[in-house]
């Protein structure tokens, strides 16, 4: 069995590729295991020949769901911050004795432009933001909401939380303290249009955001604050410790592994 970490689009589409590959190949349903974080990311990975489960695993978890579901290869397509995962992930790997692959989508790259400005963490992008303006735009999503929220910069300005439209994820903000009206739930990637109407209509002149490449909307959120000469904050990736692994950046490279490695099949 391929046991497919996913999270994200393009994670989502690796694995239904790879699904459809291996049918055509030999000509019976994969054996691919992808598990997600939440029931509305099940509902999207949603594809012929994909067991999908709901959840979030420590080393432990995995070394147990490895050993029960017979295992060979974990493919790590997490998120790009999700650098905890990945490297949990990697150690598991170790543990069993299988083989552990990596995707991880390119950022874009970042312009000359005076009013962007880099964090090491959220900590730092929420110190940066409460210094350079008064009406936040964050759109980091609601993991790390928290340390926005509770952050001592932060406190009396007006900040725009855009997330998720999903009842835990709406909760969550609510339990926050942040009003109905400061919690901006729908689902993207945005457009460039649709990204500077948000900051127009909010009166933004701080954006919060990761650099989590085109497919995350990153390219439409920093032309839009361009375009609208605010100040942008952008939080670094977290570096993961893979020594060894295999890291592949696209979808292309990920599959052309995978069959060249035709025993996991």
């Amino acid at each position: 069995m391929i046991w497919i970490i996913s999270g994200t689009q393009d994670g989502r589409e690796i694995g239904a590729r790879l699904a459809d590959l291996i049918r055509a190949r030999t000509g019976r349903p994969a054996d691919i295991l992808m598990t997600v974080v939440s029931q509305y990311g099940k509902i999207l990975a949603a594809h012929e020949g994909l067991d999908i489960e709901v959840g979030r695993f420590t080393k432990e978890d995995m070394l147990r769901e490895i050993a029960a579901k017979g295992v060979l290869l974990i493919l790590d397509c997490s998120h790009p911050y999700a650098a905890v995962v990945s490297e949990t992930a990697r150690d598991a790997c170790r543990k069993a004795g299988i083989v552990y692959v990596r995707y991880e989508r390119p950022g874009i790259t970042l312009p000359a432009y005076g009013r962007l400005h880099l964090a090491a963490d959220e900590e730092e992008a929420a110190a940066l933001a409460g210094a350079l303006g008064k009406s936040i735009l964050l759109t980091t999503g609601s993991k790390t909401l928290p340390v926005f929220v509770h952050a001592p910069a932060l406190q009396g300005k007006m900040i725009w939380a855009r997330v998720l439209p999903t009842s835990g994820v709406v909760r969550l903000c609510e339990e926050l303290g942040l009003p109905a009206r400061q919690i901006i739930a729908v689902q993207g990637p945005f457009s460039f249009e649709m990204n500077r109407a948000m900051i127009r209509d909010y009166h933004a002149d701080v954006m919060v955001m990761k650099n989590s490449g085109r497919i995350g909307g990153s390219d439409t959120k920093l032309e839009a604050a361009m375009a609208e000469g605010i100040h942008v904050v952008v939080v670094e990736r977290p570096k993961a410790s893979l020594e060894g692994a295999p890291v592949f950046s696209s979808q292309e490279q990920v599959l052309q592994y995978m069959e060249e490695h035709h025993e996991f099949y």
